[in-house]
């Protein structure tokens, strides 16, 4: 049994998300560790960085220790938060990095059914979903804009917001319903896609985070449970 679950990612000090609470209980459900803890990974320093996290399991004397990230693409996040395990690997006598949400084509796919259901189709209408900036995303955004439009959805754009911004103002006027493509619906969600970036498109929104949608929570602890086997 691990002695410890930590749940790593800019959900960590975020309150009143009831896809990332959901998300939380179900980790700790299907992995049953002693303890779970929750880390940030980037984003405002709210609640304790992964790398105190794990100081502090250490000292507590946590021997077996699983890290879920909830980040959505092998980006700079991700990249961070494994070389703060692997610095701090020797400290355990096991010590694991689960993979972020789209790790490979199978999860596009399911993402992209998730997605699908989640926000259908309607005449005249774009669907914009907006996540981070970064070349490691953009390349995941395309990918995922594949999955979608594999499955008839050649309505649904993913980038990053400035990315967005530029592809709608090239297309003709349509309506435009923006939706975060964020794990949680935190400060960055809610400022910076559903209010500002809502502005600039003059778009309805989707107040929603991926860890609402139970194919999409599903996928997370798929990931967490396969590094224990």
């Amino acid at each position: 049994m691990l002695d410890a679950l930590v749940i790593a990612g800019c959900l960590s000090g975020e309150k009143g998300d009831a896809g990332v609470a959901t998300l939380v209980g179900e980790l700790a459900a299907a992995i049953g560790a002693s303890v779970t803890l929750r880390a940030r990974t980037g984003g405002r320093p709210v609640g304790a960085s992964l790398a105190d996290a794990l100081e502090g399991l250490r000292h507590g004397g946590a021997r077996r220790v699983l890290v879920a990230t909830t980040h959505v693409v092998d980006g700079c996040l991700q990249h961070e938060a494994a070389a703060v395990v692997r610095s701090a690997a020797p400290g355990f006598e096991e010590l694991r990095l689960a993979p972020p949400l789209l790790a490979s084509e199978k999860d596009f796919a399911a993402v992209a059914a998730a997605l699908d259901a989640a926000l259908p189709a309607q005449p005249g209408r774009t669907i914009a979903l907006a996540g981070h900036r970064g070349s490691e995303c953009a390349v995941a955004f395309d990918r995922l804009e594949a999955a979608l439009l594999a499955r008839g959805r050649a309505d649904a754009l993913v980038g990053s917001p400035e990315r967005l911004v530029a592809r709608l103002h090239e297309r003709p006027a349509r309506a435009v319903l923006l939706a975060p493509l964020l794990m949680s619906l935190g400060h960055h969600a809610r400022h910076d896609v559903l209010e500002s970036l809502a502005r600039a498109l003059s778009a309805q929104t989707w107040p929603h985070s991926l860890a609402e949608l139970p194919a999409v929570r599903a996928l997370v602890v798929a990931h967490a449970r396969k590094e224990l086997t």
